[in-house]
């Protein structure tokens, strides 16, 4: 990968982001972390990818991702949220990848890896399209991207 691939993780929750930054930069990634929609906003930079919660405090990562996207601050969006809110999820769906924080990072690491054409990612059960902003899961779904491909996972017992 391009040490010039620069991506934008905005979430609120500061281990979920220490995480992610750790994650992302091993991988050769330079981020820049964000808490809130008001300080995504205020970077001037633009950015190769932009990974996003969706329930923020001051907003959502939906309406970020179309200032993003308006702006030319972060072509390709992929969302990594715990959120089961329905309708959100599926506004998330038409602007780029839905990743649910329950699945890890895996998924998330193989989407931005297709994505930048490095293909470095551990492999995923997902087939993302050519790009995230085209990704769609099945309708009415609020699972992983990967979910609809994967087989069924057998819970273990604590």
């Amino acid at each position: 990968m391009q040490s010039s691939q620069r991506l934008l993780v905005v979430e609120d929750d500061v281990t979920v982001a220490r995480a992610l930054s750790r994650t992302f930069a091993r991988r050769g990634f330079s981020v820049v972390i964000a808490r809130s929609c008001a300080a995504a906003r205020a970077l001037a930079q633009r950015f190769d990818f932009a990974v996003l919660d969706l329930d923020l405090p001051d907003g959502n990562g939906v309406d970020l991702a179309r200032d993003l996207i308006a702006r030319a601050s972060a072509p390709t969006i992929v969302f990594f949220t715990g959120s089961h809110d329905a309708a959100l999820l599926a506004r998330a769906r038409r602007l780029g990848g839905v990743v649910m924080k329950s699945a890890g990072t895996a998924e998330l690491l193989a989407l931005l890896s297709h994505e930048s054409g490095t293909g470095e990612a551990p492999q995923s059960r997902t087939s993302p399209r050519a790009k995230a902003r085209g990704f769609r899961a099945p309708s009415g779904t609020a699972i992983s991207a990967g979910a609809a491909h994967a087989p069924a996972r057998k819970s273990r017992a604590r």
